[in-house]
């Protein structure tokens, strides 16, 4: 339950207890507000981390001694 929920709960029981109050024109207006926020789609914001994971790079390559020899059958 988030805060806005709690809010639109507290302003309808005021509306429900005292529908002949001064406010409750401002109260309804409010209400619509309030309901408008809790439509919003939520959005999930994903933290990146700091920088990118980078290989560590070698002046020379490293040969694979097998794959120059050639291949013989038996």
């Amino acid at each position: 339950m988030n805060e806005n929920t709690l809010i639109e709960n507290a302003i309808l029981a005021f509306l429900h207890h005292y529908p002949e109050h001064n406010w409750t024109d401002d109260y309804k207006v409010l209400l619509s507000k309030v309901r408008a926020l809790n439509e919003q789609p939520k959005t999930d914001t994903v933290q990146k981390r700091g920088r990118p994971a980078k290989r560590q790079r070698k002046k020379e390559t490293a040969s694979n001694a097998t794959s120059k020899e050639a291949v013989k059958t038996t």
